[in-house]
């Protein structure tokens, strides 16, 4: 039964894979915000745990990118609609091992508790959200799913979403992230300014 059942989830993990068998150029994730001393900021990658890399505040854009500043966008070689933007897929970052570099997925990660999301890369792509860049390179969450009205409804047409924060945070360290707030109310957590995030080429 158990082998069974790893056979089936390896299975979905090479389909998954298989999705988003495109690689994007390299690029960096830039805040822009209202904020002056935000604004221009570059994203990074921090330490979170093992294997495990949240996005935090680095300094502003400027020379050659270190590891940690560099993305990819993992998307499939289907046409999606034949759309040219909001094209769904996975941000990527390759975490650089002792024998390998391991491609690891951004993903949203939550706690019943809060209405704030925090972004983490982990290896793989099981724990990844899909997200997508639209025509300005602004990265944003997809839905279809629209449950503020009655009743709610399932199969309207797909909308993008851009609740991007940069908030403190806990996850396994303390620092200042990128964060994503669920639902269309207010952070919960008092420190978040909100922003947003762009993608620009290397």
């Amino acid at each position: 039964m158990k082998f069974s059942t790893l056979l089936q989830a390896f299975a979905l993990a090479s389909t998954a894979v298989a999705q988003f068998d495109v690689q994007s150029a390299p690029f960096k994730l830039v805040l822009l915000s209202s904020d002056c001393e935000l604004n221009g900021t570059l994203l990074i990658t921090c330490h979170e745990g093992a294997a495990i890399e949240g996005l935090c505040l680095g300094d502003k854009d400027g020379a050659t990118p270190s590891i940690n500043e560099v993305f990819h966008f993992n998307y499939s070689s289907e046409p999606f609609d034949n759309r040219t933007y909001n094209i769904p897929g996975y941000v990527t970052w390759i975490l650089p091992a002792s024998n390998i570099n391991v491609s690891s997925a951004l993903g949203l990660n939550y706690s019943p508790t809060s209405n704030v999301a925090i972004p983490l890369f982990f290896p793989g792509s099981d724990f990844g959200t899909t997200m997508s860049f639209d025509m300005y390179e602004y990265l944003n969450v997809q839905g279809y799913i629209d449950d503020t009205k009655t009743p709610i409804n399932g199969q309207g047409n797909t909308f993008v979403e851009y609740r991007w924060h940069l908030c403190d945070t806990y996850w396994g360290y303390a620092y200042t992230t990128l964060a994503w707030v669920l639902g269309k109310g207010k952070p919960q957590n008092p420190t978040c300014t909100k922003v947003k995030v762009k993608r620009v080429f290397i």
